[in-house]
């Protein structure tokens, strides 16, 4: 089941010292389902309004967009609670249209994708597993009269320009991660005089061909860990030959899958779940680290390397909506998927592994009819003053998509961490967001980026 666009979610795990609490405004915004239907139903989304510690301050707020798409917000309430962007601005956050509690759909779908990675199913009885569910969940959606058409970027958009408004704000700040970077974009787009700055990590552009560029982006991103790896002394010696070790493991898994334990349930490891475990892997420095554990876990036939990735996964799974997350994908993904050069790709990949299954293709372009206008896959051209920063490790959104999208931005400016990836967390990364978005008409200062910050490598005692 497709990964590539998941959330910010390592946020989570950020932590600041408590303080005491201020104000936080609860709110129900009604907004239309389908605003191109006049007899739309009407969507109930839940928002909040951390206000700013300085309860005088005049500076324009934040709204911060989450990734997925599909992902829950209201979520993110304790990450932002005392984060130091909140000392002097209102931080705003919304569950968006069929997510979290924002009229969210077969919230339980998670659980059964997961339990599909459980099994050793063949490339067939996968598709066939995963269209079920869907055509399950399809069927609800139905009864329940969802109008899938209104479940895109340009409404969610829309959404926010409307809370924007209820809020009485003139002015604020996007501050958007993954598909949030796109919803930002679009938001830009459309609502140009809304937007004072934009601050966007792990940029996903409506005009990105990220289906298309899936396996050259996971591959280059693994082979890049793996001789970060072979070019540390320590990493190396422990952990010798690690590519030529994976590509050998891989084609054992293809027939012999491993018959593991994980939660004290049975689960069976095959060649595509191990993808799975190492894409996922790739999205943060600090799980980058047990990457050359889980291969030799592998190899070893151990389970227990790759608990945390198997966790990751799962929450992943549970916390993202799949059915606005396949409408979105469907929308304004498929009607611009380059299959020729798809196909090219996987021709030349050394891990071979089967993008249709791996994305769900044919569960996606069954959820609904409705594809996007050329429009929706332009560049987005403005003057709003923008960041965009990107890990080079990124296996998702590499720093390639903020580059093709800086062309199209006046004042834009980009940031790459070399040592990091989709999931960024460091001082220095936050000294600049700060910077900028107290000063978004001045070129920001980026001299910490360029201090680097070697893998620090998960080194352990051998797997027996």
């Amino acid at each position: 089941m497709r990964s590539w666009l998941t959330l910010f979610f390592a946020a989570l795990l950020y932590a600041c010292s408590s303080t005491p609490p201020f104000e936080t405004i609860d709110g129900v915004l009604k907004v239309p389902e389908n605003r191109l239907n006049p007899d739309s139903r009407t969507l109930k989304l839940v928002y909040k309004v951390l206000k700013a510690k300085k309860v005088d301050s005049l500076k324009a707020p934040i709204v911060y967009l989450q990734g997925g798409p599909g992902g829950a917000t209201l979520i993110m309430e304790e990450f932002w609670e005392n984060h130091p962007l909140r000392n002097d601005r209102d931080i705003v956050l919304m569950d968006q249209r069929g997510t979290g509690a924002s009229a969210a759909n077969c919230i339980d779908m998670g659980d059964a994708i997961f339990a599909i990675v459980r099994q050793d199913l063949d490339y067939k009885e996968e598709l066939r597993a995963l269209d079920s569910i869907f055509n399950q969940c399809k069927e609800i959606v139905n009864q329940k009269g969802v109008d899938l058409a209104g479940y895109n970027s340009r409404e969610n958009a829309a959404d926010f320009e409307d809370l924007r408004k209820a809020l009485g704000y003139k002015k604020w700040n996007l501050y958007g991660v993954s598909y949030g970077s796109r919803l930002g974009l679009t938001i830009m787009r459309d609502f140009p005089n809304s937007v004072r700055s934009s601050i966007f990590v792990g940029v996903c552009a409506p005009d990105s061909q990220l289906f298309g560029e899936t396996v050259v982006d996971f591959e280059k991103s693994l082979f890049k860990v793996l001789r970060r790896c072979e070019q540390s002394e320590k990493c190396n010696t422990r952990y010798p030959r690690l590519k030529h070790r994976l590509l050998k493991i891989l084609k054992k898994l293809k027939s012999e899958p491993l018959h593991l334990y994980y939660d004290s349930k049975p689960f069976v490891l095959n060649r595509r779940d191990a993808l799975l475990l190492l894409h996922l892997s790739l999205y943060s420095r600090y799980s980058i680290a047990y990457i050359p554990e889980i291969i030799e876990g592998l190899e070893k036939g151990k389970l227990e390397p790759s608990n945390n990735a198997l966790k990751r996964i799962e929450f992943i799974y549970n916390l993202v909506n799949w059915p606005m997350n396949n409408s979105v994908m469907a929308y304004e993904e498929l009607p611009f998927l380059d299959s020729i050069e798809m196909n090219r790709a996987l021709e030349k990949s050394e891990l071979g592994f089967d993008i249709a299954t791996f994305e769900g293709f044919t569960s996606l372009s069954d959820w609904h009819q409705y594809r996007a206008p050329a429009f929706e896959n332009h560049p987005v051209i403005s003057k709003i003053p923008a960041l965009l920063v990107s890990g080079a490790l990124d296996p998702v959104t590499p720093p390639r998509e903020a580059e093709k999208a800086l062309k199209h931005l006046k004042k834009g400016y980009g940031v790459i961490f070399p040592d990091e990836s989709h999931e960024l967390f460091n001082p220095c990364f936050f000294q600049i967001v700060e910077d900028f978005m107290n000063n978004p008409f001045n070129e920001p200062n980026l001299d910490c980026s360029s201090i680097r910050k070697p893998l620090e490598w998960y080194l352990h005692k051998p797997v027996q």
